[in-house]
């Protein structure tokens, strides 16, 4: 399976997951200049912005040891550029930065709301 191919499978049991979880889908694969968001849901009146990571198996580093502070920092100005797209204001919206951790060799999916 390719990265893509895997990326897209894990996007795909990340929405899933979230919900049956009670979260409403808004978009996938948002981009812009400093990075892109893979999933962006609402959890009630929260913006949540998702971060999947999915790796066929955890021999080097779990996967969530994967996520790096610039990473979550390019996650964080998209979110800032979304919002502001939105005619939100960021200060006052409530939102939060979840991961959703795949490892598809194992099957298995760890959902970390207010990950960073």
């Amino acid at each position: 399976m390719s990265r893509k191919d895997m990326g897209n499978q894990g996007e795909e049991i990340a929405r899933a997951l979230l919900e049956r979880n009670g979260l409403r889908f808004v978009a996938s694969n948002y981009s812009c200049d400093m990075g892109e968001i893979d999933l962006i849901m609402r959890d009630g009146d929260s913006w949540v912005f998702i971060e999947v990571k999915c790796r066929s198996d955890e021999q080097f580093a779990t996967v969530v040891e994967q996520i790096t502070p610039a990473q979550c920092q390019r996650i964080r100005r998209c979110a800032q550029l979304f919002l502001l797209q939105q005619q939100l204001n960021e200060h006052v919206t409530p939102m939060r930065f979840d991961v959703v951790a795949i490892v598809i060799d194992y099957d298995h999916a760890q959902w970390l709301q207010d990950a960073f």
